[in-house]
């Protein structure tokens, strides 16, 4: 056992989905791999293409650079590509790229310890949540979650960025979904695999938080979040 406890007080657990409870970024980048594919055999058949590999380069910077700053619509990603590379398309090839990318990015599936752990925490009679951005235009959050076939074990699930709720890292969220769980925000923990977007912005909120940081990438991760796991298995050892 911890000598501190951060669920210490703590009524409700809200979890982000992806890359917390789902697999996800796999699944985007083979998406992004894939419109890279097409874009660079598109502009072959009618002009010059600059060929894959730079297309996926500017592709995956573009992804990471627009996703930091909560632009989650991909065609808005493809736009800011093919200016990156001064070259346009028609609206409707932007949406056909959004919908090859979801083709492929909303095959989610759980992580081998989520299942195990929302059962445990159900079964200590914690409150559970979601809460988790909107995917954009082309996308569709909550039928990604209902496909994995486990939001029947939460109490309440936000999609930030849609019906007023502003998207994380803005703290608004985070209230909300405690207002809604009928908790105060001290007698919640936020789970979530972004330092700042689910950690730092939950902490700011006045709830507690966890960075799940599955493949210890994050540098100088004890700055962002009260605690720091590897796997969603070592939440046991303080319940």
């Amino acid at each position: 056992m911890q000598e501190y406890n951060i669920f210490y007080g703590t009524r409700a657990v809200i979890f982000d989905f992806d890359n917390t409870l789902v697999e996800f970024n796999y699944y985007s980048r083979k998406a992004l791999e894939a419109v890279a594919k097409d874009m660079s055999d598109y502009f072959n058949d009618i002009s010059f293409s600059p060929g894959y590999e730079k297309i996926l380069s500017i592709l995956i910077s573009v992804s990471e650079k627009l996703d930091s700053e909560g632009v989650y619509d991909r065609t808005k990603w493809w736009e800011e590509a093919l200016k990156e590379l001064n070259l346009k398309v028609e609206k409707d090839q932007l949406y056909d790229w959004t919908s090859l990318y979801w083709s492929i990015a909303s095959n989610n599936p759980v992580y081998d310890d989520t299942r195990e752990i929302i059962e445990y925490l159900k079964s200590k009679g914690y409150k559970l949540g979601i809460l988790t951005n909107d995917d954009g235009e082309g996308g569709n959050k909550l039928q990604r979650i209902k496909k994995v076939d486990i939001s029947s074990y939460f109490d309440k699930i936000v999609i930030a960025g849609t019906n007023g709720v502003k998207p994380k890292p803005n703290i608004q969220p985070f209230v909300y979904i405690c207002e809604q769980l009928n908790e105060k925000v001290e007698n919640c923990t936020m789970i979530g695999d972004d330092p700042v977007k689910d950690c730092l912005a939950a902490k700011k909120a006045g709830l507690k938080s966890i960075l799940i940081d599955r493949e210890s990438k994050v540098k100088f991760a004890e700055l962002y979040a009260d605690y720091v796991i590897r796997s969603l298995r070592e939440l046991e050892e303080f319940l």
